[in-house]
């Protein structure tokens, strides 16, 4: 279907969104259940799919509705032209590293056409979201969403709170704050790197990595196999969830080795490509990401960030440097959360971002309830679903 490129002038210039659909049981069917797998920059055409074992008697009683964002996926695309995220997701605390990937970076956004990309935002998303409600004949809808999902949710919630019907938002961020705010730091990837160094420190015995916390992160220090400014990263893809943490440990002890792994080789493979699906993923991802006011303009900033951090964060300081090259802002004011719908958060305690972030959202949401649980995850929703299913069946 086609949406208003600019929704502030609906007459004008379209975008065209895929949409996916699983039908409800006609004789149970409720409602809509819009979703929505995160990202900025991913597509979510076959999230129903993925989703439907956990949905259980939730898929009988609604319309499961999975959509590709404008710009991600089979939607109309974003255009950088074809890029390797190695070349824009990289980190280094080293000052040679760090200004090629600047260059990198700039190289990049020299190459996007802003031809739409001033109109990437969560806020317009939403609106798409809107304009898919009214082609589905429905007066309300019922919405899943995850991380930038979630926050996807909370926006649709505050522009059209008069539209939602159940509404879950799982793994929030600081949906008022900026994207530099979220990204500037490493605190929370250290803190679930040194959870899992005490882990394999007591398994010295299997992994050799160290009997202390302190000597694991001595040795994984010493791998060379990647460098700096990518170890990071390859790192960091093993730490969002507790059940990963043998993952983590064969992963490490490969690159030590200088060998590799199945993981580790389907990660490089993703990573170090210039496949054109993961160049428009990355053209929507940064579009979606930099358009926000709060970034710095030129590296300079950035590299103060990255040595006023270098002592607390001498592993995950995850610099994201397309940002300080960005030609494109939203000409829209900050969007203030504050309403009365009715909505179900769900965050793990011990997630990558903040816990705090869904306890202060939470408390700007008065119908709002908060369930936590005490984990490393990053979504969770599959820990959580009687409690998520009860509340959109019943």
């Amino acid at each position: 279907m086609r949406v208003p490129l600019d929704h502030l002038n609906p007459d004008g210039r379209s975008v065209q969104l895929a949409v996916s659909r699983l039908k409800a049981d006609p004789a149970k069917r409720r409602g809509v259940l819009l979703t929505n797998p995160g990202g900025p920059g991913g597509p979510g055409t076959t999230y129903p799919l993925d989703l439907k074992p956990l949905l259980g008697e939730v898929a009988q009683q609604y319309d499961v509705i999975g959509i590709d964002p404008r710009f991600m996926g089979a939607s109309d695309p974003a255009d950088c032209g074809l890029v390797r995220p190695s070349d824009l997701f990289r980190s280094s605390l080293n000052r040679q590293d760090f200004n090629r990937a600047s260059k990198l970076a700039a190289k990049f956004v020299a190459g996007c056409n802003g031809n739409r990309l001033p109109y990437a935002s969560i806020r317009n998303v939403a609106r798409d979201m809107d304009v898919i409600r009214a082609a589905l004949g429905e007066q309300k809808i019922s919405y899943y969403g995850v991380s930038w999902g979630g926050d996807l949710g909370v926006v649709y919630s505050q522009l059209f709170p008069q539209r939602v019907d159940r509404m879950v938002v799982d793994s929030v961020t600081d949906v008022e704050g900026s994207e530099y705010h979220h990204l500037a730091t490493g605190e929370r990837a250290e803190a679930a790197f040194d959870e899992w160094a005490a882990w394999v420190a007591w398994r010295d015995d299997q992994y050799h990595f160290g009997r202390t916390g302190m000597q694991v992160r001595a040795t994984v220090k010493t791998i060379t196999s990647l460098d700096s400014a990518v170890l990071p990263w390859a790192l960091q893809s093993a730490l969002g969830d507790e059940t990963d943490r043998h993952l983590m440990a064969r992963n490490v002890r490969a690159l030590l080795d200088g060998k590799s792994t199945a993981e580790l080789d389907a990660w490089k493979q993703q990573y170090f490509s210039t496949d054109p699906m993961l160049s428009r993923f990355a053209a929507a991802s940064v579009a979606f990401t930099c358009n926000d006011n709060g970034w710095p303009r030129g590296s300079t900033p950035y590299w103060r960030d990255v040595q006023r951090t270098r002592e607390t964060e001498p592993l995950f300081h995850m610099t994201f440097l397309p940002c300080a090259f960005w030609k494109y802002h939203t000409s829209e004011p900050e969007l203030a959360i504050g309403n009365e719908v009715p909505m179900l958060i769900v965050q793990a305690e011990r997630d990558n971002i903040p816990l705090r972030w869904a306890q202060e959202l939470h408390a700007k949401l008065p119908n709002s309830t908060l369930k936590t649980i005490d984990r490393r995850a990053h979504g969770v929703y599959e820990y959580v679903s009687t409690t998520v299913n009860d509340y959109l069946l019943r």
